[in-house]
């Protein structure tokens, strides 16, 4: 539409200035030619009333210049130059338009009458007597301002019909060469936009439009194959980390198991003495139901060993629910305390009376745990201990993490151990990187972790000074309300 009344402007401008030209030049030559008319005649007459005067006196002329005035169209009359205004025989125009009239010169002039109509003057000059006098041929230019108004019309008309069919013209080549293919084009972007790249777009016309139809749909099929490519990676990243992260898991598992047989050891050897009991016979019925009971206990607490370790061993999807942070701290530790008495640690959970009820994957949160405490006893030498934290705290994420100010769940793991080096704690959640001993770790267990963190929209921080112990801070959002179930 800009385009197409760009156009009919430019068109309109046109025709209004050379019509503006054209009726200026025309009403110029109409006068010139009623000018020249004037003078042709005034000079014609200017002897033949000069000689009239001179022979016959002033009557004959005036008769003569009245049966003129029946012959022609424009009016003749005589007059004196010196006559007053008022005077029958006084100029119609003023004396001061009349020029160099009295030196005999021809002199031509548009005046408007008293009564509002446009005459056309001309006055010759005629020695007669002792008094100055001249013919005067007045012709009304009503004519030409009919014919101006004539052609004024006409040009307004003309151009209308030139903008109105113009209009027309450009309007329908404009919607059928420009406005349709752009409208399809644009249905075609907005649909790109929202994600639809199967409906490739054909436009019939061979021009620019057209070729920007095939340029589209050409990065439609290669952002149809970029897709592609990218949901294929990113489901084999995602199967890769989840891989990563059940075989870390794994891996904790085969360090409890040391921990857990001794804790399978007792109450096996329980379960074996009873058993002998029974079978050899001397137990009187009461003894026999007691030792029964207890081998059942015994088995239970077995059963419930076995248990934690297959739940935490168990690969599955990410569920978030919403737990109670400290809960899920007893039970970790729960099962780590074989571990830790195993290496001479004392594993402590510092109790809080506070809800700390937080929106998270229980599977996951529970691993890095894990991770973090089995790390710390392993860094910590006999005799000394490791202390887990529940804290709710309001502070300032980190830059770069994109989140507000507020409140967050601290899980803090705490150790006395020998500390970590500043060139390692710079790098310590990079994957394989590792403070341990050849085969006592891979170095991918914290960067689980701290992914894990990140996609729980939380962060961890590390304080570690050498011979000081090392202090980790586990800091996760309490989340979102509508979580899909209740732990």
């Amino acid at each position: 539409l800009k385009l197409v009344f760009a156009v009919v402007a430019l068109i309109v401008v046109i025709l209004g200035v050379d019509s503006y030209l054209s009726v200026q030049r025309e009403s110029a030559f109409l006068r010139t030619e009623l000018q020249g008319k004037a003078y042709r005649i005034g000079n014609a007459m200017k002897e033949l009333v000069a000689d009239a005067w001179h022979r016959q006196g002033p009557d004959y002329v005036l008769s003569l210049i009245q049966a003129a005035n029946r012959r022609e169209r424009l009016t003749i009359r005589w007059v004196w130059l010196d006559a007053v205004a008022g005077d029958r025989f006084s100029p119609q125009a003023p004396p001061d338009r009349l020029g160099r009239l009295p030196t005999g010169e021809t002199v031509t002039l548009q005046f408007r009458s008293s009564d509002g109509n446009s005459l056309l003057l001309t006055y010759v000059a005629i020695d007669a007597d002792k008094r100055p006098g001249a013919l005067e041929l007045s012709e009304p230019l009503s004519d030409v301002d009919d014919f101006v108004r004539t052609s004024v019309y006409r040009k307004i008309v003309l151009a209308a019909i030139v903008v109105a069919v113009s209009l027309g013209v450009t309007l329908l080549l404009g919607i059928w060469l420009v406005g349709w293919p752009l409208k399809l084009l644009t249905d075609q972007a907005r649909r790109v936009g929202a994600g639809d790249l199967s409906a490739p777009l054909d436009l019939q016309s061979r021009d620019e439009l057209s070729e920007l139809a095939v340029a589209l749909n050409q990065m439609c099929d290669r952002l149809a194959d970029s897709q592609n490519r990218v949901h294929q990676e990113a489901d084999a990243r995602i199967a890769t980390i989840e891989q990563l992260r059940h075989a870390d898991r794994l891996r904790t598992v085969g360090q409890l198991a040391s921990g857990v047989a001794h804790e399978l050891g007792t109450p096996l050897n329980v379960v074996t003495g009873r058993a002998t009991l029974i079978i050899s016979g001397r137990l009187a019925p009461e003894a026999i139901v007691e030792s029964a009971g207890i081998i059942k206990s015994q088995a239970e607490r077995m059963a419930g060993i076995i248990r934690q370790l297959l739940d935490f061993s168990r690969s599955g999807t990410a569920h978030r629910i919403r737990v109670d942070l400290l809960m899920l701290v007893r039970e970790i530790a729960k099962i780590l305390d074989p571990l830790s008495r195993k290496h001479g640690v004392e594993l402590i959970v510092t109790e809080n009376s506070e809800t700390m009820s937080a929106c998270v994957d229980t599977g996951q949160i529970q691993q890095v745990l894990t991770n973090l405490i089995v790390n710390a006893i392993q860094a910590t030498p006999t005799g000394g201990r490791v202390t887990v934290a529940v804290t709710k705290e309001h502070c300032q994420p980190p830059p770069g993490e994109g989140r507000p100010v507020g409140d967050y769940f601290c899980l803090c793991v705490a150790d006395t151990g020998q500390g970590i080096a500043a060139d390692v704690r710079d790098r310590l959640f990079e994957p394989f990187v590792t403070t341990k001993d050849i085969g006592q770790g891979t170095g991918l267990g914290l960067s689980i972790a701290y992914g894990i963190v990140r996609e729980h929209g939380g962060w961890i921080e590390v304080q570690s000074e050498i011979g000081h112990g090392s202090r980790f801070r586990v800091y996760l959002p309490e989340g979102s309300e509508a979580c899909q179930g209740e732990s």
